[in-house]
C-alpha cells in the first residue's frame, strides 16, 4: 500500500511540474516550451472538421462540417485575419448551407510564454440556406451570420487543431432561424 501511495504521489509532483513550465512565468520560457508547440509563424491556415447544433423554431438538430481559410495581416498566427468559409450538411431530414467571409482575431493564451495556444472571437457572415423536411416541409434563404470563440492550438508551426465550443447562429431571411452550433477540427498552416 506504501508503494502505490509513494507512486501516486510521484505521479503528482511530475504532473505538477509539468503544468508550472506552462503555467509560470520565467526568465528562459522559450527552453522550457518544446519546440513542437511553440508560436505560429506563418499568416495563412487551411481548416477543417465536423459540427452539431440545433436551431430553435422550424430548423432542428443539425451536423454538418466546416470548411475555411484565413489569412493573417500580421504575417504570424496572432492578430486580426480574414478569409472565407463554407458550412454545409444535414441530419434527421435536415439541411442546411451558409458560404460567406469569415473574420478572426486571435490572442496568445498565455502572454509571457511561446506557446502556441491562440483564443481568439470569430464571426461569419454570407447567404445561408436551410431545408427541412419533417411533418411541414420549411425552406428558408438569406443572411447568415454566426460569432462565437476560436480556441486554437499549434503544432510544429504547421498543424492547428481548433475547437468553436459554442456558436450562436442567426439566418435572417424568408424565415427567422436562431440556433447554436459547436464545431472542433484540424487544419494546416502555410
Amino acid at each position: 500500500m506504501k508503494h502505490r501511495s509513494r507512486k501516486a504521489l510521484g505521479s503528482i509532483i511530475v504532473a505538477v511540474a509539468s503544468l508550472s513550465i506552462v503555467a509560470l512565468p520565467s526568465r528562459d520560457a522559450r527552453a522550457k516550451i518544446p519546440p513542437d508547440l511553440r508560436e505560429g509563424t506563418k499568416p495563412n491556415y487551411f481548416e477543417f472538421g465536423p459540427t452539431a447544433g440545433h436551431g430553435f423554431g422550424a430548423h432542428g438538430t443539425h451536423a454538418d462540417g466546416w470548411l475555411n481559410y484565413l489569412h493573417h495581416f500580421r504575417g504570424a498566427a496572432e492578430g486580426p485575419a480574414l478569409g472565407a468559409v463554407v458550412v454545409g450538411g444535414g441530419w434527421d431530414r435536415s439541411y442546411r448551407f451558409m458560404a460567406g467571409v469569415l473574420f478572426e482575431w486571435d490572442f496568445k493564451l498565455i502572454k509571457d510564454k511561446p506557446l502556441g495556444l491562440y483564443l481568439g472571437p470569430h464571426v461569419a457572415g454570407g447567404y445561408g440556406f436551410r431545408d427541412r423536411r419533417h411533418d411541414d416541409r420549411v425552406t428558408s434563404h438569406g443572411f447568415q451570420i454566426t460569432a462565437g470563440p476560436t480556441l486554437k492550438l499549434l503544432l510544429n508551426d504547421f498543424w492547428s487543431f481548433w475547437v468553436r465550443p459554442t456558436n450562436v447562429d442567426l439566418l435572417i431571411g424568408t424565415d427567422f432561424g436562431p440556433g447554436v452550433t459547436g464545431a472542433i477540427g484540424a487544419g494546416i498552416t502555410f
